[in-house]
C-alpha cells in the first residue's frame, strides 16, 4: 500500500507550506490525481485522514482529488484520444507514435488555511 507514503509525502508538503504562511490550521486540500498514476483513490484518502488527525494543523482537513483521464495524442494524425486498458493506440490512425498528455499526475493544487 503505496498510498500510505503517498500521504505521508503530502502532509509533509502541505505542513511546510502552512508553517511558510503562518497558517494556524488548515482547512481543505485538493489534489489532482491522473486515473493511471495508480493511486487508489479511497485508500490515499483513509491514509491521509488517518495522518492529518495526528497533527492538530492539520486535524480535520478536508480532502478533495480531482481525477483526470488518461489521455493521449497521436503524433502522425494529432487527434486526442483516451486511453483504456493502458493501450495508447491511436483509434483513428492506428499508430502506436503517441504523447500521453494526461493521467499520469499527482499534484497538490492547493490548501485552505486559517491564520
Amino acid at each position: 500500500m503505496h498510498e500510505l507514503a503517498i500521504a505521508q509525502s503530502i502532509i509533509e508538503a502541505i505542513e511546510t507550506r502552512a508553517r511558510e504562511c503562518e497558517a494556524t490550521r488548515v482547512t481543505s486540500v485538493r489534489l489532482k490525481i491522473g486515473e493511471a498514476s495508480g493511486v487508489v483513490e479511497d485508500s490515499l484518502t483513509l491514509c491521509f485522514e488517518m495522518l492529518a488527525n495526528e497533527m492538530p494543523i492539520l486535524a480535520g482537513a478536508q480532502l478533495t482529488i480531482d481525477i483526470l483521464p488518461h489521455r493521449a495524442r497521436c503524433r502522425h494524425c494529432d487527434r486526442e484520444f483516451a486511453i483504456a486498458n493502458y493501450i495508447a493506440q491511436c483509434p483513428t490512425c492506428q499508430r502506436w507514435s503517441t504523447d500521453i498528455i494526461s493521467g499520469t499526475e499527482l499534484q497538490i493544487m492547493d490548501m485552505e488555511i486559517e491564520t
